[in-house]
């Protein structure tokens, strides 16, 4: 097994099996020969699936790209999923994202109630639109 197909343990990816099934998961191993990985299923369009370890070709599969938007609903998944393998140290550093993004977004809604009002001599007054 090349590096670069070890380094494919722990990445997002999507495909489709042999039925046609979409999938999106991520990797769990490679079998020895490189051939095949065997992907732990987060979303699927069979229900069935979600939840399982599946065996697809590693030609049917594709490494996803890093979002780089990342919104608190999203997290609370991956929190979850983090939870659910007993993974600490990701779970920890979602929770450490978590409270950025909060805080993150506190300081920008209290920027923006700010720029919402004219301030003038006597206090605020009406609402800019």
């Amino acid at each position: 097994m090349s590096r670069e197909e070890q380094s494919m343990v722990g990445e997002w990816v999507r495909g489709k099996t042999k039925k046609g099934e979409l999938i999106h998961g991520f990797v769990e191993s490679i079998d020895s020969t490189g051939s095949t990985v065997h992907v732990y299923v987060v979303n699927c369009d069979n229900d069935m699936t979600v939840g399982k370890v599946i065996a697809i070709p590693i030609s049917r599969v594709e490494v996803m790209n890093e979002s780089s938007v990342i919104d608190e609903e999203h997290l609370s998944d991956l929190i979850d999923l983090a939870l659910a393998t007993r993974d600490q140290e990701w779970f920890r550093e979602l929770v450490a994202t978590s409270k950025s993004l909060q805080k993150n977004l506190q300081g920008r809604e209290k920027r923006t109630a700010e720029h919402r009002y004219i301030r003038n001599r006597l206090g605020t007054s009406a609402i800019w639109e």
